[in-house]
């Protein structure tokens, strides 16, 4: 970066820290709110209990929940294609910070991710003797990425995606960020328009190399599920029809439980499992659902229900309820296996999409909305196969529910196949990610 970038950046990310800071404050007051992982974004949190500063590590970072979970699988890889090195995990929210203490269970050590200020940068590397940076997605750092290049830290992008949206800003902003994608060692990229794209944004063309998307590796995982013991946990019986809205948003609630409503009254014995994606936002939910005079119960009561009457492993021993409201985290994908019909949200509003693969998985054909912008590639694949069907409002999505809930038809069994065969057909892209780290290891060794 030259040096007129880096001061009109550091302007902005300290001025706008403060000003932002009353806000701050207010909500760990208020809420509680970030009063966890604050003082450690700034570099002022407990030593690391289980990596010295003479061990050499490699720093794996995923902002939130969906990039930590993408990489499980890839965690694995590293600590066996690399042991003699320490695994650090970070993460940016504390959402996703919980969900890591959880599910990372071969890294050596879980810590937020340092603001991008210098002083807190240089902070938490001072406990490390880090080797190789791995950012996932496309998540970049101008003082970050400046420091470890200093510091002959070579730093790659994993699994990298530049979004519409990402492309759009990046390019705002050019005159910052040019400069600071020719910083990043190895781009390894979801796709080659993703790879296209970092390249017109400053990245290297000799580092830059699609990979693949590590999604579908990590869906592999999910075969490895005992059926029988997921409906036995929700309590439906295989002989049900289930529909499952997953990730729904606010500004999709009206349109799926007015589709919902329609596919009863014309299969009644349908049930009905919606999976809101911001669990602060539930209210209009319910209020609509009250207002539909429609009777839910939500998944958190049910575990509570069945743990007061010390009911082993959640069973369910009473009827299971028509609608149910899927309030828990990490359950989702449990229910896709079970539902016969999938909606995915985030995708009837300018959202953006979730993950289409988890249900493609079990061979689930697949409803999304026309804004899947941060899938582009894989939905555009998913109806080009038939594995999926794209809509544009309420009126397409009842349409295409009632197509996909007669699972004895051809047409069906055709879309679940091809479902199926879009997740399994694309993966390796561990092991192409893999053997390209590898090459930056060995050249930080030499």
């Amino acid at each position: 970066m030259n040096i007129i970038s880096i001061v009109i950046y550091n302007f902005i990310i300290y001025f706008g820290f403060i000003i932002y800071l009353p806000v701050l404050v207010y909500k760990m007051a208020r809420t509680g709110k970030y009063r966890h992982s604050f003082s450690r974004r700034l570099g002022f949190g407990p030593a690391p209990k289980n990596i010295s500063k003479s061990d050499k590590t490699i720093w794996l970072h995923a902002v939130s929940v969906g990039e930590t979970l993408a990489t499980l699988e890839f965690q694995k890889a590293l600590k066996e294609k690399f042991p003699g090195y320490k695994l650090l995990f970070t993460v940016t929210t504390e959402t996703g910070y919980k969900i890591a203490c959880e599910k990372c269970k071969c890294v050596d050590e879980i810590m937020y991710f340092p603001m991008d200020f210098n002083f807190s940068v240089n902070k938490f590397l001072s406990n490390f003797n880090v080797r190789l940076f791995i950012m996932t997605e496309t998540e970049v750092w101008p003082n970050l990425l400046r420091i470890l290049k200093k510091r002959n830290i070579p730093a790659a992008i994993i699994n990298g995606r530049i979004s519409d949206r990402s492309l759009k800003n990046y390019m705002r902003f050019n005159f910052i960020f040019r400069n600071v994608f020719s910083l990043i060692d190895g781009c390894f990229m979801q796709s080659d328009v993703d790879a296209a794209r970092i390249i017109e944004l400053g990245a290297q063309k000799s580092n830059t190399f699609n990979t693949g998307n590590l999604k579908y590796d990590e869906m592999l995982k999910y075969l490895g599920y005992n059926i029988d013991e997921i409906y036995e946990k929700f309590g439906y019986s295989k002989s049900d029809k289930i529909f499952v809205a997953g990730s729904i948003h606010p500004g999709e609630y009206k349109d799926v439980v007015d589709a919902a409503v329609t596919l009863k009254k014309m299969k009644p014995d349908f049930k009905i499992i919606i999976a809101p994606r911001k669990f602060d936002q539930l209210e209009p939910l319910f209020v609509y659902l009250r207002e539909k005079c429609i009777n839910y119960i939500k998944r958190s009561d049910i575990i509570k229900k069945a743990e007061a009457e010390h009911s082993a492993d959640n069973k369910i021993d009473y009827a299971v309820p028509e609608f149910m409201i899927l309030d828990t985290i990490g359950e989702l994908v449990k229910t896709y296996a079970m539902a016969q019909v999938v909606f995915v949200g985030g995708s009837l509003i300018e959202v953006g999409g979730h993950n289409i693969l988890e249900p493609a998985v079990f061979k689930k054909p697949v409803i999304f909305g026309r804004f899947m912008h941060n899938f582009r590639e894989m939905s555009e694949s998913f109806v080009k196969s038939g594995a999926g069907i794209i809509v544009n409002d309420k009126n397409e999505l009842e349409a295409a529910i009632i197509k996909y809930s007669d699972d004895s038809d051809g047409g069906y069994i055709k879309s679940a196949n091809a479902a199926y065969m879009e997740v399994t057909g694309r993966t390796g892209a561990i092991s192409k990610n893999i053997l390209r780290l590898q090459s930056l290891i060995n050249s930080d060794n030499m």
